[in-house]
């Protein structure tokens, strides 16, 4: 009698275990400290796999966080999310954009970039939660979607498994556009983009993502060279993607993107549409 008691109290206190979140101070880059809140499931185990998520453009990364716990805790996945603030990373070339350049287009020490941040902020979270696995993926909506799909071109020796950039406004297109919009001054030769092409990358859109109206300043002022990507998000984002099999092709690489309509209902949502998805990718690829 006196074990049945004890494994009815395991078992209440076990059904009752919530995931463990919080946050932390990355230091080890060159860059400003940096606030990463986190979300881990349960029990870290050896087949929890870790997960960097970039916040959207009001870098609320506590909040994306936040959208993640339930994702987390029911596939075993261990969540980061680092804050790039508007002080550090002003604006769209602050955050979206890397701070790769100034608005007066000139390249700043790759050191400060914040693509930089990303590789050694992961390395460290393998480490810090003890993970057994050295297999990583990133995930961006909306602005950090525009800060994923950069740092994968602008990146490609990074040592992520899987990155997946969801509904995003518009792209850095393969074309001689000049950079942010194109690939003319902008760093990236075709061995980088062999190298980016030859890694795992998700492109997820959402079907109802289909707004003809600039959401921003930025956007608006921008909107003539934005629209000819495409009329809205789901627009661009298949003109995008067909660009780039076009440009594999070119370059003659192997190519290991990928592109998944999500049959969202709401235009732009990320919780209750995008972050589901995501979460079974990087639990399928991760392993």
């Amino acid at each position: 009698m006196r074990n049945l008691f004890f494994l009815v109290l395991i078992s209440c206190f076990s059904q009752s275990a919530k995931a463990d979140q919080g946050s932390y101070t990355f230091k080890s880059w060159d860059g400003p400290k940096l606030n990463v809140f986190y979300t881990s499931p349960e029990r870290v185990n050896s087949d929890t796999r870790l997960v960097t998520v970039m916040h959207g453009r009001k870098r609320n990364a506590e909040e994306y966080r936040d959208q993640w716990v339930d994702a987390a805790n029911e596939l075993n996945l261990l969540v980061i999310v680092p804050e790039f603030s508007e002080k550090d990373f002003a604006k769209v070339w602050g955050f979206n954009y890397g701070n790769i350049k100034n608005p007066d287009m000139t390249f700043i020490n790759k050191k400060l970039h914040a693509f930089s941040a990303v590789d050694p902020m992961a390395k460290e979270a393998l480490k810090k939660f003890k993970l057994k696995s050295a297999h990583w993926g990133i995930y961006g909506h909306g602005a950090g979607a525009h800060f994923v799909h950069r740092y994968i071109l602008h990146n490609p020796e990074a040592s992520h498994t899987l990155a997946i950039a969801a509904n995003l406004g518009w792209y850095l297109s393969m074309t001689d556009q000049t950079w942010p919009f194109g690939l003319s001054d902008s760093g990236i030769d075709n061995m980088m983009l062999k190298q980016a092409f030859s890694k795992y990358f998700l492109l997820m859109l959402g079907r109802a993502d289909t707004s003809t109206k600039p959401n921003t300043a930025y956007v608006k002022e921008h909107w003539d060279i934005i629209s000819s990507q495409g009329e809205h998000r789901l627009a661009r984002g298949r003109n995008f993607f067909k660009s780039a099999v076009s440009k594999s092709k070119e370059v003659d690489q192997f190519f290991k993107w990928g592109m998944v309509e999500v049959p969202t209902t709401k235009s732009h949502g990320n919780t209750e549409q995008m972050v589901p998805y995501a979460a079974e990718m990087f639990y399928a690829r991760l392993k």
